[in-house]
């Protein structure tokens, strides 16, 4: 990046930002539904958080495996001062602020450092993750205030998870307007898209800059959302933490039929004779006997295609992007092939490059079968957020893509797992007493990093380490998040890892060829 090009872009970020100031935005805020009245941020002089707003009408009775409904407007001021109860899920504890979990969960909430309506700040909204069946955007470790307090405008939300926001039946399929069924989550996540493009710039927000960000499972929503024709005009910028339109795996999608014939076995096997009678049942008993995992469906209204096809195709949303993955991913899930024997298995996957893998991942015996396989999924990982990156770089958008492999403390036996950016991203420092000076002056680049990017496509800025963008042939064009920020040096994958997954990925879609 030339100097002259470095002043132009820091005088951009400057106007950008001039427009927020050391005060709170006045209140209470007229929304389309109503009036909310939000409040300071404790500690802040200028952060107002809004939380548990609606984007949508209740998922429950009639509304249980629908499209998203409108929400009701509200009379009077609404306070929203509290989260939202969780959407209803297995595995994930609730926090001090949401005591229970509900069908009844989806809303948002959204922190400002905006002190007018006119301010017109880049926006992100935060997808967060959790497998499609835990988390919540009311998670403490996805506070907004610090990334807000840099001049953005940051949102989370909720959406319907495991079963409640992936069921798909014939019968659901028929009655919908749509002619789809089993992909409530993402159709949740775009009506909050839309209450956003409707409602933000209330807030101080600007809804023709809307960036959209998630990990894990968020990021393979963002993934999602990008090659949707649903999503058009409703954000400008995806940023993908460690997943993408893919998942875990270079698989396919399921098809919408294969969904409603497991819809038709749980339904028999819940003991239910029609929708009608599945909707009566409580909320609980359709958790504990309709086990569902979070799969996303090739409905032909949500994806006209397989996302891979669509990506192939380069049909997807004309956005820039910004993903990346973690050095050790796998270690967080603390499982995987513990044998030789396993392992195999695991590759069996790659089908005919089944060989190529033992190659590439060698074990010399069961003891070295699970380093082995954090390796390699580690690999895919990185090469997956790659290939997102160099699709939307094909298109002639702006693509960043970068390597976390710093180690936080504490976390020195599983490494940079899944997950372990995330704090560093959301400026956590208040959350994290044991960060060193080292982890704290990560943390603040990433920040910046991040909504540089919101704000205008480009993660640059004043005294950051410069950013190249994505060129898959140019490893340096890689950002690693070491100890500090800094362009790649070392080949990570290496060039045989990403040729072995282009192989793998040719090979599915010769698959989903007709």
């Amino acid at each position: 990046m030339t100097t002259k090009t470095q002043l132009i872009l820091t005088t951009i970020l400057s106007l950008f930002f001039a427009n927020f100031a050391q005060a709170q935005l006045p209140q209470p805020v007229l929304t389309t539904l109503g009036l909310a009245e939000g409040e300071l941020v404790a500690g802040s002089t200028n952060v107002s958080v809004f939380r548990g707003l609606p984007y949508a009408a209740p998922p429950v009775g009639e509304n249980r495996w629908r499209e998203p409904q409108p929400a009701a407007s509200w009379a009077g001021v609404r306070p929203a001062d509290r989260f939202a109860p969780r959407c209803v899920q297995r595995g994930f504890a609730p926090g001090a602020d949401q005591p229970q979990t509900s069908e009844d969960c989806l809303y948002l909430n959204l922190w400002t450092p905006a002190s007018t309506s006119t301010a017109a700040l880049p926006v992100l909204v935060w997808i967060h993750g959790g497998g499609f069946f835990g988390g919540s955007g009311g998670d403490m470790s996805y506070t907004g205030t610090n990334l807000a307090s840099r001049g953005a405008v940051v949102v989370t939300i909720n959406y319907r998870l495991g079963v409640f926001g992936f069921f798909a039946h014939p019968a659901l399929t028929a009655e919908s307007p749509n002619h789809s069924s089993g992909n409530y989550a993402l159709l949740d996540m775009i009506a909050a898209l839309q209450w956003v493009k409707t409602n933000i710039a209330a807030f101080g927000g600007n809804p023709d800059n809307v960036t959209i960000v998630g990990e894990s499972a968020g990021a393979q929503s963002v993934g999602v959302l990008i090659a949707s024709p649903l999503s058009s005009g409703l954000f400008k910028r995806g940023i993908l933490q460690s997943s993408g339109w893919l998942g875990f795996n270079i698989n396919a999608q399921p098809r919408l039929a294969d969904r409603e014939a497991q819809g038709i076995q749980q339904m028999q096997k819940f003991g239910a004779a029609n929708i009608a009678q599945l909707r009566q049942a409580g909320s609980q008993q359709i958790f504990e006997k309709l086990p569902n995992t979070g799969t996303i469906n090739v409905d032909g209204y949500l994806l006209p295609k397989d996302a891979s096809q669509i990506f192939a195709a380069g049909t997807q949303q004309p956005v820039d992007v910004l993903a990346g993955s973690n050095s050790n991913e796998a270690a967080f899930f603390g499982n995987g092939p513990q044998t030789i024997k396993a392992l195999h298995e695991y590759a069996s996957r790659f089908g005919s490059l089944a060989e190529n893998f033992a190659r590439l991942y060698p074990a010399a015996d069961d003891s070295k079968a699970q380093a082995t396989h954090y390796k390699a999924f580690s690999a895919e990982m990185a090469w997956h957020v790659r290939k997102l990156a160099q699709y939307q770089s094909e298109r002639g958008h702006h693509a960043y893509a970068y390597y976390f492999s710093h180690i936080p403390p504490g976390q020195e036996q599983r490494g940079a797992a899944h997950v372990a950016e995330l704090a560093y991203m959301f400026n956590q420092h208040e959350q994290n007493p044991a960060w060193t000076a080292v982890d704290h002056a990560l943390s603040d680049q990433m920040a910046r990093y991040w909504v540089n990017f919101a704000a205008t496509g480009n993660p640059n800025g004043k005294e950051l380490p410069t950013w190249a963008d994505y060129n898959p042939n140019n490893r340096n064009s890689v950002m690693s998040f070491a100890d500090k920020a800094a362009a790649m040096k070392d080949a990570i994958p290496s060039t045989a890892e990403m040729a072995f997954f282009d192989k793998a990925y040719q090979n599915q879609l010769q698959a989903l060829a007709p």
